[in-house]
C-alpha cells in the first residue's frame, strides 16, 4: 500500500538533495580516473542443476568458493582480474558440478544466476552540519542494477579504522577526562589487556606525543592509552551519543571456526575502529558534522516533508533532532587539530587540501590489512565521509602507481574540492573559553625558560591551561652520582639540569612489559631525587657506599675525558 501510494497515489516527496551536488558526486564515482587503472570483479554467482524426475541442485557461491579452494586455488576469493577470467571459473566449477551429478553438460540441464561487481568499491554521503540534510549520496560505483540493491553508504557496516580515535577516544578524553591537545603519550610497546600488542600503522616508535600528534599522524597506541587511561566505558557512551545504531554492548556469536564467543565493543580496541559489525557511511558523517557543527547533534535527513495532492502534511521532518553531545570549545580543539591532519608536517590527509584558503578539517581511516580505507572531513559548509574497500573484505592493494588505498582521499578531494568551487571562502568559528598558552611539547606543561629547548603555543579551553612548570626538563641541584635531582641531603650535589623520565598514567603499565616506571623513589613520591635521603643515610655503612661512589664518579670522570680528547667535537672540559 505504502508502494502504491509513493509511485501512482500523489504523494509528494521533498528530499534532502542538492541536485547540484548529487551530480558531482555521480560525476566523479563515474569518472575512471579517480579509480585504479586495474578494475576487478567480485562474482556473485548461483547455479541450479535439473537431474531426473524434475529434482533440483542448487550451488551457491560459497560452494563454489569451497570447490576451488579444495581442488584448484586455496587462495580463492571470488574477485577476478577480468570478466573474462570469471566466466572461465564459472564454466570450470559448472562442468565439475554436473559431472559430479552425473548429468550431461546442456544448457536446459542447468540454470545460473551471474552478476559481477566492479571492485574496489566505495560509497559516500555529504551532509550540511548545520541542518542535519543529507544533500547527496552514492551507494556504491558502477551501473545500478536493480531497485533497493545494496547501498553502502547506509547499510554496509564496515570498520571505521583510525576514524575512530577521534570519536571514541580523544573527543571524550578532551571532553570529560581531564586532557588537554598537549596531553602527552609515550609511543612505545604496549599490550592491550588481553596481552595482544597494540601496533602502529608504520615501523618502530616516535617517543612522546601529545593528543595533537596523535590526531595529525594517526598513532595507534597513542589512541590505545587515551582509550585505556579514559575507559572504553566513557569512549563507548560517547559513541552512542553520537548517533552510531551498529554498536553492542555484549552479543554471543559464531567464530569463523564455529565456537559460540562473546564479543564486545566496550574493548580498547574500540579507538581504532575494532567493531564488533562496524559502521556505516552515514552515521560516520554525521558524527563528524557534529563537530562540524559546534558538538551539535543532528540527526541526519533524507527528507523534509511528505504532502498529499491535496497538499496536506502528512510527515513532517523539518524540525532538526539535535543535542549537544560535546562542548563546544571541544568541538573547536578537535577541529583545530584535524586542520593539522589536512595542512601539518607529517599530517595523514594532506592530499585532500584542495584550497589554500578554505577552512578543511579531516580524518583519515584505515582498518587491519587495509580491508576498509576511509577519509571524514569538513569545511564550515559541508561534511563528507567516503568508504573504500571490496565487498568481501579482500584487502586493499598499497602498491604505486594508482595505489587502491588512496581512493577514498582521491574521492573526497575531487567530490569536495568542486562542490566548494563557487562558494566564499570561510574560517572555522572560535567559540567563547578558548585560550592559548606556550607548552613544553615534552611534558604539556609550562615551559621553563631557557631550559626546556622545545615549545608551541597550544590552544586551550579556558580553565584547563597547565599551571604546574615541566616535570621532564630539571634544572637545580644534581646529584653527580646517580644524575637525578639531588635529595636535600645530597653530599654529591652539583648545579645542572636533566632530561627526566617520562612519567605515564600508572594503568598503562599493565600488561606492557616494556614500559617500565623508570625513576620512582623509595618513597613513593611522583618526584624521583638521587638515593641519599634520610633512608640512605639511615645505613650504618653509609660512609662506605659514598667513599666507593666518589671513585666510581672520578673513573666515569676521567674515561668522560679520555673520550673527549679523542673526538674534537666534544668540549673536555665540558661537565
Amino acid at each position: 500500500m505504502a508502494e502504491t501510494l509513493l509511485t501512482s497515489g500523489g504523494l509528494r516527496i521533498e528530499s534532502t538533495m542538492d541536485p547540484t551536488i548529487q551530480a558531482i558526486c555521480d560525476e566523479e564515482f563515474s569518472n575512471p580516473e579517480n579509480f585504479p587503472e586495474n578494475v576487478y570483479w567480485y562474482l556473485n554467482y548461483a547455479l541450479t542443476v535439473y537431474g531426473a524426475d524434475e529434482q533440483q541442485y542448487n550451488f551457491s557461491k560459497e560452494n563454489m568458493m569451497t570447490w576451488f579452494k579444495d581442488n584448484l586455488d586455496k587462495g580463492f576469493n571470488l574477485i577476478f582480474s577480468s570478466q573474462d577470467a570469471a566466466y572461465e571459473a564459472i564454466a570450470t566449477y559448472r562442468s565439475a558440478m554436473l559431472a559430479d551429478l552425473g548429468i550431461a553438460d546442456r544448457e536446459d540441464n542447468y540454470l545460473e544466476t551471474i552478476s559481477m561487481t566492479a571492485q574496489p568499491q566505495a560509497a559516500m554521503t555529504i551532509q550540511d552540519q548545520s541542518t542535519g540534510y543529507v544533500v547527496a549520496i552514492v551507494g556504491g560505483r558502477g551501473t545500478k542494477e536493480g531497485r533497493r540493491t545494496l547501498n553502502r553508504a547506509t547499510d554496509a557496516k564496515r570498520s571505521p579504522g583510525s576514524t575512530f580515535k577521534v570519536l571514541a577516544a580523544f573527543a571524550p578524553a578532551l571532553d570529560s577526562a581531564g586532557q588537554t591537545l598537549a596531553t602527552p603519550y609515550l609511543d612505545a610497546p604496549f599490550n592491550f589487556s588481553d596481552g595482544t600488542p597494540c601496533r602502529n600503522w608504520y615501523s618502530g616508535y616516535r617517543g612522546i606525543n601529545s593528543i595533537r600528534d596523535g590526531i595529525r599522524e594517526s598513532l595507534n597506541i597513542v589512541a590505545a592509552k587515551t582509550e585505556t587511561v579514559i575507559t572504553p566505558q566513557l569512549g563507548y557512551d560517547y559513541l552512542l551519543n553520537f548517533g552510531f545504531t551498529t554498536l553492542t554492548d555484549g552479543v554471543w556469536l559464531r567464530d569463523s571456526t564455529g565456537e559460540e564467543r562473546f564479543y564486545t565493543d566496550v574493548n580498547q580496541t574500540l579507538a581504532l575502529g575494532g567493531l564488533t559489525y562496524g559502521a556505516t557511511p552515514l552515521e560516520l558523517t554525521a558524527g563528524y558534522a557534529a563537530i562540524a557543527n559546534m558538538g551539535a547533534y543532528i540527526e541526519p535527513k533524507l527528507y523534509t516533508r511528505v504532502t498529499n495532492t491535496d497538499g496536506d502534511i502528512l510527515l513532517d521532518n523539518t524540525n532538526p533532532t539535535s543535542r549537544q553531545v560535546i562542548k563546544e570549545t571541544t568541538a573547536f580543539l578537535l577541529t583545530d587539530a584535524m586542520v593539522d591532519v589536512i595542512r601539518g608536517v607529517g599530517g595523514t590527509g594532506t592530499s585532500c587540501n584542495f584550497s589554500s584558503t578554505m577552512a578543511i578539517a579531516g580524518k583519515t581511516g584505515t582498518s587491519t590489512d587495509y580491508n576498509d580505507v576511509w577519509f571524514a572531513g569538513f569545511t564550515p559548509y559541508y561534511t563528507c565521509s567516503v568508504w573504500s574497500g571490496y565487498d568481501n573484505n579482500v584487502h586493499m592493494r598499497t602498491e604505486r602507481p594508482g595505489r587502491e588505498v588512496d581512493l577514498s582521499k582521491t574521492l573526497w578531494t575531487a567530490i569536495m574540492k568542486r562542490v566548494h568551487e563557487n562558494l566564499p571562502d570561510e574560517k572555522f568559528t572560535t567559540p567563547q573559553g578558548i585560550v592559548r598558552a606556550e607548552v613544553c611539547t615534552m611534558s604539556g606543561l609550562q615551559p621553563i625558560p631557557g631550559v626546556c629547548t622545545t615549545t608551541r603555543g597550544e590552544y586551550f579551553a579556558a580553565g584547563t591551561a597547565p599551571t604546574d612548570p615541566c616535570n621532564i626538563h630539571y634544572v637545580g641541584d644534581v646529584c653527580h652520582y646517580d644524575l637525578l635531582p639531588a635529595s636535600p641531603e645530597c653530599p654529591m650535589k652539583v648545579p645542572g639540569n636533566l632530561d627526566l623520565p617520562f612519567q605515564e598514567d600508572p594503568s598503562l603499565l599493565q600488561g606492557s612489559a616494556a614500559i617500565t616506571p623508570e625513576g620512582e623513589t623509595a618513597d613513593g613520591s611522583d618526584s624521583p631525587h638521587c638515593q641519599h635521603d634520610a633512608a640512605f643515610f639511615a645505613n650504618p655503612d653509609y660512609e662506605a657506599i659514598l667513599a666507593q661512589q666518589a671513585w666510581e664518579i672520578t673513573e666515569r670522570d676521567l674515561a668522560a675525558q679520555q673520550e673527549a680528547l679523542q673526538d674534537p667535537g666534544i668540549d673536555p672540559n665540558a661537565q
